[in-house]
C-alpha cells in the first residue's frame, strides 16, 4: 500500500511540475543571476553564459553546481536551467512522505503531508525556476529523515543489544552512527546551497541533543541526563553533525577558489586561507546589506501572505495577463498556523521527546522563527520554503490525532479536496498561463491594497545664475521611495 501511495503522490507532483517547463523561455526574476552562474561554472565564457564572472559569489556554490547538471545535459536554455529544480522539488515530496510515514506511522497522514507539498503553490513555483532555494528543503527533509532513522536504529539496538546482559551499560560507539553521519551531511549540503540552510543543521543538532537527554531522563533524572548526554554523545555529535558538515561545505568550493591545497592554512595564497577570506566576504555582504526591493516582506507576514513575489508578468496584445507569482494558498497556510499551535501544545503536554510533535515543532520553529530576530533588508516570502514541510507535517499530525472515525476521515477528505481545488484555481498564476483581466482580478482577491508607499522627505540641489555666478542651494522636497513595497496587503 505504501509503495503505491508514495509512487502516485511523487509522480503526480513531478508531472505537474514538469509540464510546460520551458515557458517562459526568458530568464525570469533571479534566474538572471543563478542560471548564468551555473552556466559559468561549466563554460566560463561570456559568449555562452552572458557573464564572464560569478555574479552571486556571496552564496555558496552547491546549488549552482546542481543547476549546472541540467545545463550540461540539455544546454543553456529554459529547460536546461530549470530541470534540476523540478527534480529537487519532486524528490522533496518523496522524502516528506517517508518522513511522515516514519514518525506518524500512518499511510493516510503520509499521503496528506506529501500531497499538500505536491500542490503547495510556493513549492510548485520554486520547483520550476532556476534559483537556489528549492534545494534547501530537499536536503532539510532528508536530514530530519536520516535523524529519525538514526533514532530508530538506536532504539532497536537498545531493545535487542548485542549482549542482553549489557543492556543497561550498552551504548553505540562513536563511529557506529551511519544515519547520524547522513543527517549531518544533508544539513551541510543544505548550508552549502544557501546559508539559510544552516538553520536546518542547527535544528538537527538541537533535536539530537533533546532526544538523547529525553532517552536518559527517566532512568537518571534531568540533571544527570544532561551530564550523561554531554559525556556520551559529544564526540559523536561533534564528529558527525559539526565536522562532517563543515568538511562537505568546504569541498563544494573546490573549483571556485584558487590557491594551493598543500600550503599552510594561514599563509596568503593557500586554498584554505582563500576559503576563509571568501566566508568573511560573504558574511560582510549579508550583514551590511541595505538594499531594498519592491517585493520584499517582513518575516512576520510570510505565513499571512501579505506580499508574494511576482517573478514574471506580461500583457498580451489582446489584454490578457500572464504571470508567475511565488505565493501560497491562504486556505492551507492559515490552517497550518492552527495546526502548528495544536502541535506545539500537544508536545508540551506530552513531555515526551519521542512524540512526533517535538520533531515537527522544533523543525518549524528553528527554520522560521530566527528570521523574526535576525532578518536583514530584502527578505522575501520564498525564504519560508524550508519551513513548509513542517507546516504540512503539523496538519498531518492533527489528522492522526483526531482519529479514524468517519467524521474525521470526512473532514480530512474535505480539507484535501479544498486544497486541490484552490491549487487548480491559482495554478495559472504559477505557470504564466494567459488570463483575461477579470479572471486575473478574481485570483488577486482582497490582496489589492497596493497604494504606493508614502513619499519621504529629501532635498534636491537647485542651480541658478546670478551676476554671472553659479549659485547652488538645497531645496527640501518629497518623493516616492525607490524599491520599497506598498504598505498594504498587495499581490500585484
Amino acid at each position: 500500500m505504501d509503495t503505491i501511495a508514495v509512487t502516485l503522490v511523487t509522480l503526480i507532483g513531478g508531472i505537474i511540475r514538469f509540464i510546460n517547463l520551458k515557458s517562459p523561455t526568458d530568464l525570469i526574476f533571479d534566474e538572471t543571476y543563478y542560471a548564468k552562474d551555473a552556466c559559468f561554472y561549466l563554460a566560463g565564457a561570456a559568449n555562452v553564459c552572458d557573464t564572464d564572472y560569478e555574479i552571486t559569489y556571496v552564496h555558496p556554490p552547491l546549488a549552482k553546481w546542481l543547476l549546472a547538471i541540467g545545463i550540461r545535459i540539455f544546454g543553456f536554455d529554459s529547460f536546461g536551467w530549470r530541470i534540476v529544480a523540478v527534480v529537487a522539488g519532486t524528490i522533496t515530496i518523496l522524502l516528506l512522505y517517508m518522513l511522515a510515514r516514519a514518525i506518524l506511522h500512518s499511510t493516510l497522514a503520509a499521503v496528506l503531508a506529501s500531497g499538500l507539498l505536491a500542490v503547495d503553490l510556493l513549492h510548485f513555483v520554486q520547483s520550476r525556476v532556476s534559483m537556489l532555494d528549492i534545494f534547501v528543503p530537499m536536503f532539510g527533509v532528508a536530514a530530519f529523515l536520516f535523524l529519525v532513522y538514526d533514532r530508530e536504529r538506536l532504539l532497536e539496538k537498545l531493545e535487542h543489544p548485542p549482549d542482553p546482559d549489557e543492556r543497561k551499560r550498552w551504548r553505540p560507539s562513536v563511529l557506529d552512527r551511519p544515519w547520524r553521519l547522513a543527517a549531518g551531511l544533508a544539513g551541510g549540503a543544505a548550508t552549502a546551497c544557501k546559508w539559510s540552510g544552516g538553520l536546518i543543521l542547527v535544528a538537527v543538532i538541537v533535536l539530537s541533543i533533546a532526544w538523547e537527554v529525553g532517552a536518559r531522563r527517566k532512568a537518571s533524572g534531568w540533571g544527570l541526563a544532561f551530564k550523561r548526554t554531554f559525556l556520551e554523545e559529544t564526540p559523536s555529535i561533534l564528529l558527525w553533525l559539526v565536522i562532517a558538515p563543515v568538511v562537505l561545505y568546504s569541498v563544494t568550493f573546490i573549483g571556485r577558489l584558487g590557491g594551493s591545497f598543500f600550503a599552510w592554512p594561514w599563509t596568503d595564497g593557500s586554498w584554505l586561507n582563500n576559503l576563509y577570506d571568501q566566508q568573511i566576504t560573504m558574511l560582510d555582504f549579508h550583514q551590511n546589506l541595505e538594499a531594498t526591493h519592491s517585493y520584499q516582506s517582513p518575516p512576520w507576514s510570510w505565513l499571512l501572505l501579505k506580499r508574494p513575489v511576482s517573478y514574471y508578468f506580461h500583457t498580451a496584445p489582446n489584454g490578457d495577463y500572464r504571470e508567475i507569482m511565488a505565493t501560497g494558498s491562504p486556505f492551507v497556510w492559515w490552517s497550518s498556523i492552527l495546526a502548528l499551535v495544536y502541535t506545539g501544545v500537544a508536545w508540551l503536554r506530552a513531555r515526551d521527546m519521542r512524540d512526533p510533535a517535538g520533531l515537527i515543532f522544533i523543525g518549524f520553529a528553528l527554520t522560521y522563527l530566527p528570521w523574526l530576530i535576525f532578518a536583514r533588508s530584502a527578505v522575501f516570502i520564498f525564504y519560508l520554503l524550508p519551513a513548509i514541510p513542517f507546516m504540512y507535517l503539523a496538519i498531518a499530525y492533527v489528522s492522526v490525532r483526531i482519529g479514524e472515525s468517519w467524521e474525521a476521515r470526512t473532514a480530512v477528505s474535505i480539507f484535501a479536496a479544498g486544497t486541490v481545488g484552490l491549487f487548480m484555481f491559482y495554478l495559472p498564476l504559477g505557470t504564466g498561463a494567459s488570463l483575461p483581466q477579470d479572471r486575473w482580478d478574481q485570483r488577486i482577491w482582497v490582496f489589492d491594497n497596493c497604494d504606493p508607499p508614502p513619499a519621504v522627505k529629501t532635498t534636491i540641489t537647485v542651480t541658478s545664475t546670478r551676476n554671472d555666478r553659479t549659485v547652488e542651494r538645497a531645496r527640501p522636497t518629497k518623493k516616492p521611495p525607490d524599491s520599497v513595497p506598498p504598505p498594504g496587503w498587495c499581490w500585484i
